[in-house]
């Protein structure tokens, strides 16, 4: 049986005025009284965490880090300096900050091959996670996150809360509830993109598993969220490198489409190395009365009745990400009586398309991008519900 997600009500974070999810029930969790911060250990000071880094301080002012983590000493210098206001200790190895620091939360940045390897030793300690998207870069490593996941809610209370910072964005958030209150009729077909005038064809593809797992999964989670979580049943992708390297590299181009059993498509286009002009991230809904365009922020209705829904977001892809963070520490501070609106259920989907579509675009034996389907079943999951 899956897991039950209540119905929450937004409030604004006082430092950001930003969306953030609230408790349905009131009340402070014990330890803290309204004027105590959560403390947070950080694992992972590279690229990503610094911009998380800068959120979390600008945005979320009941979080103290009091532990940075990493394995390479620069870095996590860098981030005890950049936090010398909360005067946190620095650690190589995470157990250690473990064993020495009180901490309420754990802040996963790690690489993408490194996600489950670090998270669920977070969650088997008794910590709340939050870790980057996605899960994981195969079905094995984001199966047993999964099963981690589920067993520390269920035994701890203890959240896993995945990065997809979207299910925490005002306008997605305010568009998902037209298109599930039936706005559109039935959802007959999706279309997305997400396309770059940057160049990832010398990138390895052995960590993150590609760009399109690296970074499709924000996407996949949206799509799978219009179709209220469920997982679509078949996939066909193409993908190709524009300098000829084998998928040893990340792809440079790809185009993959995902069904879901009632016949609903997702065509979704992953593009590199255009010009300028054409970077743009697209995700359309459309249905029986028309369609929403999320990124637009707007209904456009087959009876010519349009309506604007939020704000939007262009090419501001990192929007939400403030909401989601002070949503994770308002979850901790409340007491963790729910689910984040981005879980282990939902990112355990949207990471699974993620790996679908690479075993659709790429020919694993020869190491060659040549196309086939791939079904569901095919992944071999063993956290399907």
């Amino acid at each position: 049986m899956a897991l039950k997600l209540t119905r929450r009500q937004f409030v604004r974070s006082s430092a950001a005025a930003a969306t953030i999810t609230a408790l349905s029930s009131g009340g402070v969790a014990r330890g803290f009284p309204a004027n105590e911060k959560v403390q947070l250990g950080w694992i992972g000071c590279g690229g990503r965490s610094s911009g998380l880094m800068q959120h979390m301080m600008n945005s979320v002012p009941d979080a103290k880090v009091v532990g940075v983590c990493d394995l390479i000493p620069e870095r996590m210098e860098k981030a005890k300096a950049f936090w010398k206001r909360d005067n946190p200790n620095g650690y190589l190895d995470f157990r250690k900050m473990f064993e020495k620091e009180k901490i309420d939360g754990v802040m996963c940045i790690t690489q993408i091959c490194k996600h489950a390897e670090v998270a669920i030793p977070v969650l088997e300690a008794g910590y709340h996670c939050f870790a980057e998207k996605p899960m994981d870069k195969d079905v094995p490593a984001c199966d047993a996150l999964t099963h981690a996941a589920r067993k520390a809610w269920k035994e701890k209370g203890k959240f896993y809360q995945i990065g997809t910072q979207r299910r925490c964005h005002p306008t997605y958030l305010k568009c998902m509830k037209e298109i599930h209150n039936g706005l559109l009729g039935k959802v007959t077909f999706m279309q997305g993109g997400w396309h770059w005038s940057s160049d990832p064809s010398e990138a390895p593809s052995d960590c993150d598993g590609g760009r399109f797992i690296e970074q499709a999964s924000h996407h996949t989670d949206v799509m799978a969220w219009a179709m209220k979580d469920i997982a679509p049943v078949r996939c066909v992708a193409m993908a190709s490198n524009q300098k000829d390297k084998t998928p040893s590299f990340s792809e440079t181009h790809s185009s993959t489409t995902f069904q879901w059993a009632d016949g609903t498509l997702f065509s979704y286009t992953h593009l590199w190395l255009l010009p300028g002009k054409y970077d743009a991230e697209v995700l359309t809904v459309f249905g029986e009365k028309g369609a929403v365009d999320l990124n637009a922020g707007k209904y456009w209705g087959r009876d010519e009745k349009n309506k604007d829904l939020g704000e939007a977001s262009g090419k501001a892809w990192d929007r939400g990400t403030p909401e989601e963070l002070a949503d994770f520490v308002l979850n901790i501070k409340t007491d963790a009586k729910r689910l984040p609106n981005a879980n282990v259920e939902t990112g355990r989907v949207c990471s699974l398309m993620c790996i679908m579509a690479r075993m659709a675009m790429v020919n694993a034996k020869k190491n060659v991008y040549e196309p086939s389907v791939v079904t569901w079943k095919d992944l071999g999951s063993t956290a399907d519900l």
